[in-house]
């Protein structure tokens, strides 16, 4: 009998060699090893991938691995309709005395919406989130909307990973489920009738890996002598601008910062040192945020609304609140859940003004608008905490940066002074950033002031105009935008993404 090499018998069969050996859970050619449970949508094998197609008025449906599986590495591409959310369930079980045979256990979610949390770790049929991705900016901005993304899961023991495109995402301890089938899932999506697709290929899993097998734990970072790099000045990279704001991280690594009198958004791209306009009649657009899907929102100041813009199209998301028209919405940060808060101050606006007060809005994943804060004299720049608890509203009537405490529901409580910038201002402080050990960077008078988490002032630094706005870039890059140009100065220390 001639002998297959080593590699085609890997490729022939779901049963490693030995413990350390990958194997390939899909063939690239049909569902072999493969049974679908659940409810009726279709599952196929389409250019050496397996395509999963939606249902109207069914529930999830999963194709699951025949062998079950409890100790392992499993890794395989994906990429998915933004319409949909879907998931890749392992250590999971379908059981007679169980809801009926329902499919339960971990899942690695898919999650293509803004709130981005791909990767994280749900209990189908059981306890719903263990592991959510709220707090985890970098690998919810490390999705990739629109094209193939990379998962990995690691199971051992009570012990359980997710990568998403080589970020680490979740990690668990948890011991419900030893052992359970692989199954890609398809989500139900009620009456609609609409087709949309997930795609999964190269499905590949490992063992009984050893420690060598797993990725290494990352090391704590650790806290530099000096926020800024040796030797660094702030440098002008763009001027000639009238009055620069709105600076705001791309997913692709370009910053887009906005000139408010001249009604363009632009964008910085650090690997040309070129600068571009993005956009023009934009509503005097002010402050810029991406959401992890490459969305951009931006807070139209004079046409008094916030924005939202994909794929080429510009949407309204906000425009009145309780039946009222926003006074002028200033600056916008995301909350990790899919939702985001802006600032909404008057700078001048005489005609028309409806709100009583100048406040803070919270906008949750479902597009409800609640007003959260409305004890500043002017709000303006904001920002969140690393973990999400504190949200820091600049009030720009006071000089005072104010903190306050998060509530599940996207209210906040506990309002109170967090620090102060130059004594003897009765005014001052613009936009707002964080670094990664949640120091807080606030734009006021000539300075970028910088406060640790307590509030107590680290360090100055001067830039050539008085700054509006600052965010990091990508390689410790902090931006800053000054009236008339856009500045960058080399930091020890990185965002929070």
């Amino acid at each position: 009998m001639k002998l297959l090499p080593v590699a085609a018998c890997c490729l022939l069969s779901a049963t490693p060699l030995f413990a350390g050996d990958w194997v390939n859970l899909f063939n690239g050619k049909d569902l072999a090893g493969f049974v679908q449970r659940g409810g009726k949508a279709t599952y196929a094998v389409e250019d050496g991938a397996v395509v999963g197609t939606t249902a109207p008025n069914t529930p999830n449906s999963f194709l699951c691995t025949e062998k079950d599986y409890g100790d392992f590495v499993l890794e395989l591409e994906f990429k998915v309709d933004p319409r949909m959310n879907s998931g890749i369930q392992f250590r999971s079980e379908s059981k007679p005395d169980y809801k009926a045979g329902q499919v339960h256990g971990y899942q690695f979610e898919i999650d293509p919406a803004d709130r981005a949390w791909t990767a994280g770790i749900y209990d189908e049929g059981r306890r719903a989130w263990l592991a959510p991705l709220e707090t985890n900016d970098a690998a919810r901005f490390a999705f990739k909307q629109n094209e193939w993304n990379k998962a990995r899961v690691e199971a051992v023991g009570d012990q359980l990973r997710t990568f998403l495109n080589g970020v680490p995402a979740a990690g668990l301890k948890d011991g419900m489920t030893p052992k359970g089938f692989i199954a890609l899932q398809v989500h139900g999506i009620g009456k609609s009738d609409a087709q949309m697709q997930v795609r999964w290929r190269n499905i590949r899993l490992m063992e009984n890996p050893s420690k060598a097998d797993l990725s290494p734990e990352a090391a704590a970072p650790k806290a530099p002598a000096s926020l800024v790099a040796e030797g660094a000045e702030v440098k002008l990279l763009q001027g000639g601008f009238k009055f620069t704001e709105g600076p705001a991280l791309a997913p692709d690594g370009r910053i887009y910062f906005t000139d408010i009198p001249n009604n363009r958004i632009h964008i910085y791209d650090p690997a040309t040192g070129q600068t571009t306009v993005h956009r023009e009649n934009t509503g005097g657009a002010n402050g810029l945020m991406f959401t992890p899907t490459g969305a951009l929102l931006a807070c139209e100041m004079k046409a008094r609304k916030v924005t939202r813009e994909a794929n080429g199209e510009i949407k309204t998301v906000v425009e009145k609140v309780g039946g009222k028209r926003v006074n002028q919405s200033n600056d916008v940060d995301l909350d990790g859940k899919g939702g985001y808060y802006f600032t909404d101050p008057n700078y001048g606006q005489k005609d028309d003004i409806q709100m009583e007060k100048e406040c803070v809005y919270y906008v949750d994943r479902g597009g409800k608008v609640t007003q959260v804060v409305d004890d500043c004299l002017k709000p303006n720049g904001i920002v969140l905490s690393l973990d999400k608890k504190t949200l820091y509203v600049g009030d720009n009537g006071s000089n005072k940066v104010r903190a306050y405490d998060i509530q599940d529901n996207g209210t906040v409580k506990n309002g109170r002074d967090f620090a102060k910038m130059a004594e003897g201002q009765a005014t001052g402080g613009d936009g707002m950033t964080i670094d990664q050990f949640g120091n807080v960077y606030v734009t006021a008078q000539e300075f970028v002031w910088v406060f640790d988490p307590a509030g107590k002032e680290v360090t100055k630094i001067k830039v050539p105009e008085n700054p509006a706005n600052c965010t990091f870039g990508r390689d410790n890059m902090l931006y800053i935008t000054a009236k008339t140009g856009f500045y960058g100065v080399k930091m020890n220390v990185s965002g929070r993404r």
